[in-house]
């Protein structure tokens, strides 16, 4: 059963684990091993550059880093009315369900999450896109998976709020169906909620039928618009070069089912 904080009416602490037991994760000794052996900040940034994605091949850009804090199939807000899909309709869920080793990464990146403190992780990606040749503009959290607990959005904060004080330029971003949770100390992280169950982050990010459910004061997704418009992909606009969902002071965003 979850643990609530007293002072805080939407501040899950610390919800029962979701997911199979950590022995039973395909390569996590091979992962607990390469971690014994992290001495300094370079260690850990050699290490934390594999379980992030710089882009993916549709839809973000590579100067976007994405990391995940735990698999779509281990989401808390799965099967919940939170979520604006049905569980078994999610394309985190299909991807994991096609590919054995995605899922078993997914649950290793929760791992390292839970397992690294917000500075190591803020001066591990700092060593990391001072080695990149490309520049890195963002860092998207949770691509598949959603903010599992206060602990999560407190740890990121911390990330976000070190990335700033660095000067490097990157947007920390998420969307999340986590409504439930209280979000207040999200100063310095772009959220976009996936439901209207509560007034929390910069904007409202909506699943839509088709384009006639799009609301007068949302916009359509760049991408979403091009892809159904019949624009070859790879002449898309991509997240990163959009930065609808990056920047605060940007309308609602609508996007396909």
């Amino acid at each position: 059963m979850a643990t609530t904080h007293p002072t805080a009416d939407r501040a899950t602490v610390v919800p029962e684990r979701v997911g199979p037991p950590v022995t039973e994760i395909d390569g996590i000794d091979e992962l607990q091993r390469r971690m014994r052996e992290c001495d300094t900040i370079e260690d850990w940034s050699f290490l934390l550059n594999d379980y992030l994605q710089w882009g993916n091949n549709t839809k973000v850009g590579s100067e976007v880093a994405i990391f995940n804090l735990g698999a779509a199939h281990d989401c808390p807000n799965r099967f919940t009315e939170r979520c604006q899909v049905d569980g078994d309709e999610c394309y985190a869920v299909r991807d994991e369900r096609r590919y054995d080793y995605v899922l078993a990464y997914m649950r290793r990146q929760e791992y390292l999450w839970d397992c690294l403190d917000a500075r190591t992780f803020a001066d591990a990606f700092l060593a990391i896109i001072e080695r990149k040749y490309t520049p890195a503009t963002a860092l998207k959290i949770s691509q598949a998976g959603d903010v599992r607990h206060s602990a999560d959005i407190h740890k990121f904060e911390r990330i976000a709020r070190r990335l700033d004080e660095a000067d490097t330029g990157v947007q920390v971003f998420t969307y999340t169906a986590s409504t439930h949770l209280d979000w207040s100390v999200a100063e310095h992280i772009t959220v976009n909620r996936s439901n209207d169950h509560t007034e929390i982050g910069a904007r409202r990010y909506r699943a839509v039928d088709d384009a006639t459910a799009i609301p007068e004061d949302a916009v359509r997704c760049p991408f979403d618009a091009e892809r159904a418009s019949g624009v070859p992909q790879e002449e898309r606009t991509k997240c990163g070069e959009c930065r609808l969902c990056l920047d605060a002071d940007a309308p609602d965003v609508a996007v396909g089912k």
